[in-house]
């Protein structure tokens, strides 16, 4: 099974070209087969929901649910199983696998800090309305890269003034690694504060794939003034989230081409990079 996350303009690109039945019968009978499996994740739905033009964002969100994919959980839900997967090798203890790529209604009970539930399990053209009827919705799921925006120049400040010191850098990594640790073993054993904290201060941001990445992109934007604008930092989301857990990421945006190389150093990217064209030239 070949997982296959297109980014926005290529899912688009990909609804406009099904609305042709002869080219929707080829689609469907290549999603009937072993390969690709399509995954999306909730950064599809909330750039799908950002339009005044709800018929428009409606017929995507159908489209999406029609090819039948898997979700992918969004980029903090990862990170924080990343980080567990660490915190239970430095404990030495067994910890199963959890899945990132898992349903829709797990990856928005995730988002509301809850169980899968038959409640989450809605279509995805009920998110989308919801959000573009109530915008104030759509404003608070958007808050997180408005904080990123906002940290981004700060640190450009920081590593310009030569004040973005080692120990500077150590701090920041223990508190991202802080802030992603469970309460509780997998058996259920409750983890206290001095473990959590012997942990931090030892723990290695390269070894856990979605926080390697992030900070790599992080570390290049530092220098190459990359823009902090609302695309890019979305784009940024579904590189970090995607790059270690998927096969192959369609997509032609500039960003995601510069900062490719950058990610794959880390020693942690799954995912190949595909053109729009290559794409659709399978169908």
């Amino acid at each position: 099974m070949r997982l296959t996350y297109p980014d926005q303009n290529a899912l688009v690109a990909l609804g406009r070209k099904a609305r042709n039945p002869e080219f929707r019968k080829k689609l469907d009978a290549l999603l009937d087969s072993v390969s690709p499996t399509i995954v999306v994740s909730s950064w599809h739905l909330i750039e799908t929901a950002n339009t005044p033009k709800l018929e428009n964002a409606i017929e995507l969100a159908e489209f999406i649910d029609s090819l039948r994919p898997i979700w992918l959980l969004e980029r903090r839900d990862i990170q924080r199983l990343d980080v567990e997967e660490d915190f239970c090798r430095f404990l030495r203890l067994e910890c199963p696998t959890r899945p990132r790529v898992t349903t829709r209604s797990a990856v928005f009970a995730a988002l509301n800090n809850q169980k899968d539930a038959p409640k989450f399990d809605i279509p995805s053209r009920d998110f989308v309305r919801q959000w573009i009827e109530d915008p104030e919705q759509l404003r608070v799921l958007e808050r997180v890269y408005r904080n990123n925006a906002e940290t981004l120049p700060r640190l450009r400040e920081l590593k310009k003034d030569g004040k973005l010191t080692e120990e500077v850098r150590q701090r920041v990594n223990e508190i991202l690694v802080a802030a992603s640790l469970p309460e509780t073993t997998p058996a259920g054993l409750h983890v206290g504060r001095e473990l959590k904290m012997d942990y931090a201060r030892q723990a290695k941001i390269d070894a856990v794939p979605t926080l390697a990445i992030e900070s790599a992109i992080s570390e290049h934007e530092w220098v190459s003034q990359g823009g902090t604008d609302r695309n890019t930092l979305i784009d940024k989301f579904h590189l970090i989230s995607a790059l270690p857990y998927v096969d192959e990421i369609v997509s032609d945006d500039k960003f995601f081409r510069k900062i490719y190389p950058v990610a794959q150093s880390t020693g942690h990217v799954r995912a190949k990079l595909l053109g729009n064209s290559e794409f659709l030239s399978r169908f």
